[in-house]
This record gives structure tokens, sequence and C-alpha cells, in this order.
């Protein structure tokens, strides 16, 4: 380059960051509260006790369809940071902390910053993944951390996550007897949940909770006018994801998806708004938008690595049609899901169909009504409605939940047009967006710890990551169709171990249905010599299924010891969890099965006579 033509570039560059300089621009206040739904008073819930979100609600901009792509909070935190699906990254595992390509997916804070703000997050993180230093995305990042500290003349950025409302507030060994102050009377309790003593008691302390959390809204938005800076902040507010009691946390209904969500634009920043103040909004929001649309109100173009949709700010995207929701392995249970929903109608796509809908984790069984509740149902206590959550997922869920809004009446068989239509639209979500979610996590981990690429960049390949296959391949495995069972044969030889699995899970699935005979087992056990463990494990399982139960615990046991990792551990003792082995580990120390916390947690609930179907029966 020609030394004059490098003086016009310095000075051009000059220019830019003089006009970033002088160009006003907004404080954004982005309050989020954990683990719950629309249980507010402005979303029309008469119980609630929310005088502080329902004010802004009714000057600001209540938005009705909003959902978390993920219904369970570090894969919905990775996709806020980086605005696009944790699915597509390879980081929807829970606290799986893959890596992520750093030079090609930037933070928003990042973005933020070098444009002058402020950018600060009081304190939650959660991010999902090993590739982010908080200290270095954020100016501030602590229980500390606050918009005061910055510059004065600086616009700031500033989050406020609010953790009174998780599910964890309502375990009983945190009230130490202590009455809850909500009354028990005509509480919400949906049909798919008995009106049981300890059920009642949840919601009673989950309301004070969320009350709670509304007052410490309050006291933010009383702070900032104290400040001085509220004419000049646009507000926003909404939950992590959807609620605590059973069947909406992890679940992809609208109890676990759904949320509220709401935007406040003083009046200097008005022409930044989408609609009036002081209406609501039936566009169709998801999180991965959210990102997107806090540059957008900064006056930043977002990165085409952001695949979302600006919803507010100078340049208003179209809404979607669909948006597309995730859910895997949620701590020590392997599992997998996919939703697509316009808004009325909720499409849910369930791939491991011989897997209780109801998993009996560890941490939600924390609650009194998610154990007793469970235990209600083996004692014949449930309806139809109540007994269906503990059941089999069936491959396909369709709902109208605008007109059945708890999701109780599966139309997937009534309505074969709209079942196609959503069918389809699921199917191109996941193709488009390079869901990495059929890829098992033993084969993750691996990816993972070699350190030569990350999850994303592996499923950006056909060649390694055949996704069009291997998603045809998963729903033909979910639909439990002997007539695929050549098919599934087939694959078990394939060159390619993500086709391998599926095609084992597959025969899995069909064994566990019965539409599989005993002339497989020759093929089975040939399989078991396969090198891959992602392969081994449910080609066990399904041996188990047929009668082989011997078998099936030797060679599970025997991965479990030799397993190199937590989750191999844990992937194995789910197999023995699957085919009601509870005894299977007694003669075996817990220290050496126990290799992490999830497989930990496994050995409990074996060595307890817990399995995926069962609990133990209480006096």
């Amino acid at each position: 380059m020609k030394p004059l033509t490098l003086v016009f570039s310095f000075l051009a560059s000059l220019l830019t960051l003089s006009a970033f300089a002088e160009q006003e621009r907004p404080n954004l206040l982005w309050i989020t509260s954990e683990d719950n739904g629309r249980h507010l008073g402005c979303y029309g819930d008469p119980k609630a006790r929310t005088p502080h979100l329902d004010a802004l609600a009714a000057k600001g901009i209540r938005y009705t369809h909003c959902f978390a792509n993920a219904p369970v909070c570090a894969p919905t935190r990775n996709s806020w940071i980086f605005g696009t699906l944790a699915s597509t990254l390879g980081t929807h595992q829970m606290r799986s902390k893959y890596r992520v390509p750093r030079d090609q997916f930037k933070t928003y804070p990042e973005l933020l910053r070098k444009v002058g703000y402020y950018a600060t997050n009081r304190s939650k993180t959660d991010y999902n993944t090993s590739s982010i230093k908080n200290n270095e995305i954020w100016d501030e990042c602590s229980k500390n951390a606050h918009y005061k500290n910055g510059p004065e003349a600086a616009p700031f950025f500033a989050v406020f996550n609010l953790t009174i409302s998780h599910e964890s507030q309502v375990f009983p060994d945190r009230w130490k007897g202590k009455e809850p102050e909500t009354t028990a009377d005509q509480l919400p309790i949906p049909p798919y949940q008995l009106k049981i003593p300890e059920v009642l008691t949840d919601w009673q302390r989950y309301y004070d909770q969320l009350e709670k959390m509304d007052t410490q809204v309050g006291e933010i938005l009383e702070e900032l006018e104290a400040s001085g800076k509220a004419e000049d902040t646009i507000i926003a507010y909404c939950s992590d994801h959807g609620g605590i009691t059973l069947r909406s946390k992890r679940y992809l209904h609208d109890s676990g998806t759904r949320v509220p969500f709401m935007m406040y634009f003083p009046e200097k920043w008005k022409h930044l708004a989408p609609q009036e103040q002081g209406s609501v909004s039936d566009r169709l929001v998801q999180f991965i938008d959210m990102p997107k649309t806090w540059l957008s109100l900064a006056g930043i173009e977002a990165p085409e690595s952001m695949s979302g949709h600006v919803i507010a700010g100078p340049d208003v995207d179209p809404a979607p049609e669909t948006v597309y929701l995730f859910s895997g392995r949620f701590d020590e249970a392997p599992d997998t899901s996919r939703a697509v929903t316009d808004g009325q109608w909720k499409y849910i796509r369930n791939f491991e169909t011989d897997r209780p809908r109801f998993q009996m984790l560890y941490f939600p069984m924390r609650q009194d009504g998610q154990t007793y509740h469970a235990l209600a149902h083996q004692q014949g206590k449930t309806d139809v409605i109540q007994a269906a959550h503990y059941q089999a997922q069936v491959a396909e869920e369709l709902y109208d939940t605008d007109n059945d809004p708890h999701e109780v009446n599966n139309l997937a068989q009534e309505n074969p047009e709209m079942l196609k239509k959503m069918r389809q639209q699921l199917h191109l979500h996941a193709i488009e967006s390079r869901d990495t979610g059929f890829i098992p996590e033993l084969v993750m981990e691996q990816i993972n710890s070699r350190g030569e690429e990350t999850i994303y960049e592996y499923g950006q390949s056909d060649e390694q990551y055949p996704l069009e296959k291997v998603y045809q391949l998963a729903c033909a495995a979910s639909d439990q169709n002997e007539a695929n069972l050549s098919q599934f044969q087939e694959a078990l030889s394939d060159e390619n171990l993500i086709v391998r699995h599926w095609g084992a899970m597959g025969l899995r699935m069909l064994a566990a249905k019965g539409e599989i005979g005993k002339e497989s087992l020759s093929e089975l056990k040939k399989a078991l010599q396969d090198p891959s463990t992602s392969v081994v494990i449910p080609v066990a399982v399904a041996l188990g299924y047929l009668g082989e139960e011997d078998l099936a615990t030797s060679f599970l046991l025997e991965i479990v010891k030799k397993a190199e990792s937590d989750m191999e551990a844990a992937w194995a003792l789910d197999g023995l969890k699957l085919l009601n082995q509870a005894d299977a580990v007694s003669d075996i120390p817990v220290s050496e099965l126990n290799k992490g916390k999830y497989s930990g947690r496994i050995v409990k609930d074996l060595k307890n006579g817990s399995t995926s179907w069962t609990l133990p029966l209480k006096e």
C-alpha cells in the first residue's frame, strides 16, 4: 500500500471512531428472572402478585408469543450470549462446556463494548461453553456489577439476573417448616397434575417467590429512576424459560418454553419501538432474537453468525413463521427431542420413544411435588391425562395451543394436514440450522477433547456428519415401525459412526416395542464388537429388551468400569436404568462407579431401587 493511501486510511479510521464517539446511544437495562413462565398479573394470572412487572407491561410493549429456544438454563444462556442456537453450536447438552469457534462467533457484550458501551452482568453466566471468559466479554461480571460503576458519559448495557424464582427456592429444606404465604385456594393447577398436598405446597411457594422476584424488579427500576438515567434507558424483562412444577421446565411444551417478555422505551427513544407503548404484540419472538435486537438498538450491525431476527430498532425484521425449540440431555438423562411452533400449533418430535416422558432426574425431584406425584401414579391415583406423563414418549405430538393451552390433547392422528406441514417445518429447521443434536454425546466429547475442531465445525461437514441421512434415520428410529428393520440392520455396518449409532437406536426402540424378533439376536451380538460405545450401549439395551438381560448387563457394566469420562459411564448406567436393572451395581463399590456427578446420581438411584420407570414406594 502506498504511503498516501495509508494516510487516507488512517484518517478514515479516525473519522469512524469519532462518529461512534459522537453518536448518542440509548442505555439498555435487561432484567431476567429464572424458571418462571407467564405467571404474572399482566398475563392474566389472578393468583399472581406482581405489581411492578404489571406496571412495566402497561406502559411498554407486552409480547404474548415469546419462546425460549430451550426449556432449561445453560443451553438457553449459550443461545443468548452468541445469538444463535446452541443446537447449531453443539452446546445444547446441559452443562457440557464444549468449545465454540470464537473467531467466528462473537458475543453481543463484546460488540457493544467496541462502540463504547459499559457492559455489566449481575451475575449469572452459565454459558455452557469453556470458550468464554466472563471478565473478558463484560466490563464487570459479578454480584456487585452495576452500570453506576462505569464512565459517566458512556452508555451502559446492564443485565440484572434474579435467582429468587429458581426451582431450588421451593425445595422443602430451604423453608424449615415455614408455611407459604400464598393461599392454596384457586391455584391454577394444570389438568396433568394431581391436586395433592405436596403439589399444592410447591405452587404456593412458587407464587411466594414470584412476588419476591417482582419486588426485586421494583427495586431495580426505582434505583434507575434515582440515578437520573431512566429517560435515557430502554428496559427489557423476560424469564430464562418456563416454570418449575411437573412437566414444565425441561419440557418443550409451552409450560417449559413460552415466557413473559416486555420492553419499555422512554420518550426520547420511542422512535426505536416497533409499535405504540402500552400495547400488546402477538409477534412470534424467540430468544436468539434478543442479542441481535440489542445490537440494533445500539446502532450496530449484527454479525452473520447471529441467526435471530431484529424485533426493535431502526430496521425491524419480518417475524419468522415458526421458531425452533430443542432439548437434549438434562443432567444425567440422555434424550433428544425437537419442536416447532407458529404460536398456535406446536409440533414435538421425540427421537427416543422407548424412554418415559418423566425421567425422575435427581435435581427436580428435590421438590416434594415431583416425587409424590410420581409415587401417586405408581399407586394408581392418576387419571388418563396425568398418567400419560409416566408412559413412553410418542414419536409425534401436535397441539392447538390456542384451544388446548395445557397441551393434553395430541392431534397428530386427527389433523394429518397440519401434522405434515409442521413435520416439514421441523425438518427444514433441523437441516438449515445444521442441528448437531443427532451426534451422540460420546462422539461430541471425543471431538471436543481432540481440540482439532469444534463440534460446530465437525457438524458443518456432510462427509463427517451426513445430516439429512442421519435425520431421516432418527425419525425412522422413533417411529418404531418394523418395516424399517432392514434399514437399521444395514446402518449397523455403515462406515459412518453416527449412522451406525442411529441404526442401533432404531433396533433398540423396535426391541422395546416388541417389533423385532429373536432372529435378529445374532446381528445384535455381532454389533457388540463395534469399536464405539455409542453403538454398543444401545445395542446392549436392545439385547436386554429381547431377554438377554445378563449379556446386556455384563457389557454395560464393563463399559462403566472402563469409562474414560463421566458421560460414558452415565450413558451405560442409563442403559441399566432403562432395563430396570436396579440390582446390577450392588456388588461393585460405589467409589469405582462414581466417576462424576451424573454417573454418581444414577448409581445412587439404582442402589436405592429406582429405575427409569419406577421409584421405591414410601410408607
